[in-house]
């Protein structure tokens, strides 16, 4: 079926939110040798966020997009969910990487379009626990992440609506710039021990970082938060092979069995929308004169025409 006329084009909203996700698919990868060049996780989120942030305030003042004007009108909002909801999801994922297998961390956070979420979470996790594969404390910051990224997604797909996607990414980012920077203040703020920690945290703060969130920021509103999360699933399958191609993960069959499962919800959802495409209405009609005529319309000759006569009257005479 055709898009009606007028209607607005979704494709390039779902080419940033497959883009985006594939992107911060690489992001598990480059964590892990942060950890091992010294990094705890809330120091390497808030190296990350804090450098995105002087790129995107660069891009905002490239295209002369006022962040303080915006801050004033109501983006405030904006950095509040990114401080609370935003930080909590990323720190409970990050934290489940370094005590469980990239592939098991990311299809447990890929359960949250799923109805079948106990379902699936178990067809993952219970071989790994009864043979002692997977850890206990990773397990326990995974399982949260889901849901609480579920009523991130939500909230942002309203929210984000009111802003240019420059401003959304400046926010978010900033608002877990700041819980972050609190929490490395308390615990201890890491720095990286090599010329090649920094250059990942670069990598990790402009590409799967300010240009993803910004990517984020275009397609959610756009696409609404069911079907960016039928997308974003790039983020899973690039994971999935870096961790099976690079760290040399064991692809099992239970893993397989699970992810299967969360990927056919997802379409079932995705086809279970198309389904329902409600059918074209017509306007309600109204008695009373029409409004005036906009420009170059209800003209003829440069006067205004006059409006139609009401329903059930005449035309004086004409036919």
């Amino acid at each position: 079926m055709s898009p009606a006329p007028g209607a607005p084009r979704l494709w390039p909203a779902a080419l940033a939110a497959i883009s985006g996700s594939a992107m911060v698919g690489l992001m598990p990868l480059v964590a892990r040798q942060l950890y091992a060049d010294g990094l705890s996780a809330p120091s390497m989120l808030f190296w990350r966020y804090s450098l995105a942030l002087v790129a995107l305030g660069l891009a905002a003042s490239a295209v002369r997009l006022d962040l303080r004007q915006a801050w004033r009108g109501g983006a405030w909002q904006i950095a509040l969910v990114g401080a609370t909801l935003g930080a909590a999801q990323t720190l409970c994922f990050w934290e489940s990487l370094k005590t469980l297998e990239t592939s098991i961390a990311v299809l447990l956070f890929y359960t949250y379009p799923a109805v079948t979420l106990a379902l699936d979470a178990g067809l993952i996790t219970l071989p790994g626990l009864r043979g002692g594969t997977i850890d206990l404390r990773g397990l326990c910051w995974a399982l949260p992440s889901p849901l609480v990224y579920a009523l991130y997604l939500a909230i942002n797909a309203r929210l984000l609506r009111r802003y240019p996607p420059l401003v959304g990414a400046f926010g978010l980012f900033a608002g877990m710039a700041v819980t972050f920077g609190l929490m490395a203040g308390f615990v201890g703020l890491d720095v990286p021990e090599s010329s090649a920690g920094w250059l990942l945290l670069l990598f990790i703060a402009l590409v799967p970082g300010a240009l993803t969130m910004t990517l984020f920021s275009y397609s959610v509103p756009r696409l609404g938060a069911s079907s960016f999360a039928i997308l974003a699933n790039a983020e899973l399958v690039t994971v999935v092979l870096v961790g099976i191609l690079v760290l040399g993960e064991a692809f099992t069959a239970d893993r397989a069995i699970g992810g299967a499962l969360i990927v056919a919800g997802i379409l079932v959802h995705a086809l279970s929308r198309q389904g329902r495409q409600p059918a074209p209405t017509l306007p309600r009609l109204q008695r009373g004169p029409l409004p005036p005529p906009q420009a170059r319309e209800g003209y003829r000759g440069g006067v205004a025409l006059p409006p139609p006569p009401l329903a059930g009257e005449g035309r004086g005479g004409s036919s």
